[in-house]
């Protein structure tokens, strides 16, 4: 229902911008706009957060290991965003430390590396707890599942890691700017753009139905990720910039260790790799292979890549295989480069910077977001807004921030009617800690709706589906108020079920059919099925649409 109010506004509607791409970028230009009182439309050619922003490591960190390559300044700048968000977004961003184990022989002595973890400490303003350097001794007890037998020792530093995942980050902003009245259409494509003196004429594609619908605007945001090139190139827009593509794969495998530190290794290729919590999960990753199509899928060898390291630094009672992988998780970084340089043909590839470039036509109002990081989005956010009004459309100068989480006051008031109601007893096992906090966290101001409905439906409180902390309520909240579009959207996005559970065993759940139905009603047999054979819910003329006209945006 949220989306068909959404294309109805679409169709024929006239706004101060339109973004096209609902990744990280899009998200917080959205978010940002929106809340200085620009018309915001957003189209997304899948759910939101479905490509690179749903398979990050979900670290929100400065960076260090761009500190090897004499990156000063970006380390700067990226720990000055992780501080900003670890204190906007304080329960769904939190600290966590790394243990880096250093092998004997390693290029580097431990001391150095911890010499450079200071660095790294005082570049983030000291805003982190302080490294560590532990011998190897030590190292066995911090951490019993590390294989310690032929290391010098371990540094212990601090970053940040988002609790329920980045997708789920990056759809909380795009609902952020639903509420402050921006447009949002997920499963729509952009398909053809005139110039115009409005702006843009630009029409659409709705990818579930086929239908065709014809919006203006007077800018256009081009934050397609790795597509970014392809939508510049349907659009007949040439750039300065162009992307680099490097793939990333991390495995979903049992818990390993006690999951509340992430464990940081050397690969055989000299690369840092981690192991990482994930729900009641242990994230494995990441490589970092160089590819030309930015809808590359993941390799065997990759997946061999980390399991041969997993295996060779950790001491575990079984070597992991390929069957003790639950879920995986793969996405293209889209690396920025400027077009006929030396770094857009270079072989090192890998030393390539990880900064973002926003780039203005100089003859018409479109603007290009290239490359990028999580963790960087709150300047990405900033600097739109500043070029969209250097582009003539005036933005208001509000009075309150257009990100963080509601005031610490308003959680108190929850997590009492929480305790009013008996609610605090409830536990969630894979985060261990009460239900009132993990709702909150996860709904914000929106956990007062699950609370009403609870009162009112006591039964609500049971879980939905085995092996997880996931109330029939929050399939009731996600059904009127998560923009949910498909099966996949709710079980891989919205939440970690899929990733967690793993896709087999949640079809085996007898649970399974009623979080369907509460999320679909009539639907529900339909979206099952899709769901079963991994097929997406695109009519014929939608799938003939994005077949003939040879573009992915």
């Amino acid at each position: 229902m949220q989306r068909d109010s959404c294309l109805k506004q679409l169709d024929g509607g006239q706004f101060d911008v339109l973004i096209i791409g609902g990744g990280i970028n899009g998200a917080v230009a959205a978010a940002a706009l929106s809340a200085r009182g620009a018309k915001v439309a957003l189209v997304e050619r899948h759910d939101i957060a479905s490509a690179t922003s749903a398979n990050s490591s979900s670290l929100v960190w400065g960076g260090i290991k761009y500190l090897e390559q004499g990156e000063v300044q970006l380390v700067r700048e990226l720990c000055r965003s992780r501080n900003q968000l670890l204190k906007s977004f304080p329960n769904r961003i939190r600290e966590i430390r790394f243990l880096a184990s250093v092998a004997k022989g390693f290029r580097k002595p431990a001391w150095m590396i911890w010499a450079g973890a200071w660095l790294y400490w005082f570049l983030g303003r000291g805003q982190t707890r302080i490294p560590a350097l532990l011998g190897a001794g030590s190292l066995r007890q911090r951490a019993t599942t590390v294989d310690s037998r032929e290391l010098q020792g371990a540094v212990e530093y601090s970053d940040a890691w988002l609790v329920d995942g980045d997708a789920r980050f990056t759809f909380d902003l795009v609902k952020t700017a639903l509420k402050r009245g921006a447009v949002i259409a997920s499963y729509t494509r952009a398909t053809h753009f005139e110039q115009h003196d409005f702006g843009w004429q630009v029409q659409l594609q709705d990818q579930l139905s086929g239908e065709i619908r014809q919006l203006r605007s007077r800018l256009v945001i081009n934050a397609a990720g790795p597509w970014v090139d392809q939508l510049n190139q349907l659009a007949r827009r040439s750039t300065q910039q162009q992307h680099r593509f490097s793939s990333g794969l991390h495995l979903i495998v049992p818990r390993i260790g006690d999951g509340k530190q992430v464990l940081a290794f050397f690969a055989s290729d000299g690369r840092l790799f981690f192991v990482m919590p994930l729900g009641c999960r242990s994230c494995i990753g990441t490589t970092d292979t160089v590819v030309s199509d930015p809808a590359s899928s993941a390799s065997d060898d990759e997946r061999q890549f980390l399991l041969d390291n997993a295996n060779r630094c950790l001491q575990l009672p079984q070597p992991l295989t390929r069957d003790d992988i639950i879920a995986e998780r793969f996405g293209v970084r889209p690396l920025a480069v400027t077009a006929g340089s030396a770094e857009a043909s270079s072989a090192d590839w890998q030393n390539l910077s990880r900064r973002h470039v926003i780039e203005a036509d100089p003859e018409l109002p479109w603007l290009s977001v290239f490359g990028g990081k999580l963790t960087d989005c709150l300047n990405v956010g900033e600097e739109l807004c500043e070029l969209v009004e250097q582009q003539g459309i005036a933005l208001s100068r509000s009075t309150f921030g257009w990100y963080g989480e509601p005031v610490i006051e308003r959680r108190d008031d929850f997590i009492a009617a929480c305790r009013t109601q008996g609610l605090n007893h409830y536990w969630c096992e894979h985060l261990q800690e009460p239900l009132p906090e993990r709702w909150w966290r996860r709904y914000g101001d929106d956990a007062l709706l699950i609370l009403a409905r609870v009162i009112e439906h006591p039964e609500e409180l049971a879980p939905i589906l085995d092996g997880d902390d996931l109330r029939v309520a929050e399939v009731w909240y996600a059904a009127e108020h998560e923009y949910v579009t498909t099966l996949e959207d709710f079980l891989r996005r919205r939440t970690l079920l899929e990733q967690t559970l793993g896709k087999a065993a949640i079809l085996q759940d007898a649970g399974l059919t009623e979080l369907a139905s509460i999320l679909f009603g009539s639907q529900a047999n339909a979206q099952l099925e899709a769901y079963r054979q991994g097929q997406k819910l695109t009519t014929a003329a939608g799938a003939a649409g994005q077949e003939s006209s040879g573009s992915l945006l």
